[in-house]
């Protein structure tokens, strides 16, 4: 029950002026992994704000992602986390690697922190649906199927997790 979502939920970084802009452009490309770890790495290393910062290790984090270096990913998106703990892609981009792990109560504790800093955030609601799903708590799935349909009526796989789960789809599912 694989799901990675991580390109989706790619930010642009914004460092100061004594950043090698070479270095943003990469560190902003996913095209390619390994260009946007050095890019971001670069990044990373000349960045003392806090939003910039976040982003920069958010962006190398989805590109170890990308390249099953999970122990990595899950480092980089702990410290985006610690220098912008509002960065909701953050928490919902690690509960993706938490989820990808097998470890679906972690997952689900990120997602939920994530749709506390953002409530309309229908991927975190889907993912942390099926994190619920991977722990057998039923009830709790399906309200979060049910929550990411409310906010994108078009969700396939919410609607599978229903179909699934053997719930009964409401007026608008």
């Amino acid at each position: 029950m694989k799901l990675s979502v991580y390109s989706v939920l790619f930010v642009l970084a914004v460092v100061p002026a004594s950043a090698h802009a070479d270095s943003v452009m990469d560190c902003n490309d996913d095209s390619d992994p390994a260009r946007q770890i050095r890019g971001c790495t670069t990044v990373i290393g000349r960045t003392m704000l806090g939003d910039p910062l976040s982003t920069a290790y958010m962006n190398r984090g989805i590109a170890y992602a990308q390249r099953n270096d999970l122990k990595k990913a899950i480092a980089d998106f702990t410290s985006s986390i610690n220098a912008n703990p509002a960065n909701n892609f953050a928490y919902y981009n690690r509960g993706n690697v938490y989820l990808d792990l097998g470890k679906p109560k972690q997952a689900a504790a990120d997602y939920s922190k994530a749709i506390e800093l953002a409530p309309d955030m229908s991927p975190a609601f889907l993912n942390r649906g099926l994190a619920n799903e991977m722990m057998g708590e039923r009830t709790a799935s399906i309200a979060d199927f049910r929550a990411a349909l409310a906010l994108e009526p078009t969700l396939y796989a919410a609607s599978e997790g229903l179909k699934r789960l053997g719930a009964v789809a409401e007026v608008g599912e």
